[in-house]
């Protein structure tokens, strides 16, 4: 899969240090709320295989009134460090077999990647706000 679907960075540093840069946009750099995350959590789709972790989203949704409090603070706690620990970053990648074809051909396989819900989630708040930064 990594020479398949893994391409060089095009992005050269110059292009990212111009003085022209973007306005800052402070309602990005707040950390997340427990609003914003239990409007993600809530959202969640069911019906899906875990992550590495073996958590389901049903887990977290069905836990939402225990769970809340405890994953806000492990999300701020990222936040504040700028970092994400790597369970939350790991996935497994599986084939699927398409249902067409000679199971003995790799061509008739696609891969899927299994995420941390809890990952999910937070990527979810960020992309919820730049979505927000987007649509104005």
């Amino acid at each position: 899969y990594s020479e398949v679907y893994s391409r060089q960075n095009t992005v050269t540093e110059a292009a990212l240090n111009t003085e022209d840069g973007f306005p800052v946009e402070i309602e990005l750099d707040e950390k997340p709320t427990m609003e914003e995350l239990k409007k993600v959590i809530e959202s969640l789709s069911t019906g899906k295989a875990p992550g590495k972790d073996g958590i389901p989203a049903e887990f977290i949704k069905c836990g939402i009134n225990v769970l809340l409090e405890h994953l806000h603070d492990l999300l701020c706690q990222c936040w504040d460090e700028g970092a994400v620990p790597q369970d939350m970053r790991d996935s497994n990648i599986v084939t699927l077999y398409k249902y067409k074809g000679d199971r003995s051909n790799c061509n008739n396989y696609r891969g899927i990647s299994l995420l941390s819900v809890v990952g999910k989630v937070f990527a979810r708040v960020i992309l919820n706000r730049l979505q927000k930064l987007a649509d104005r």
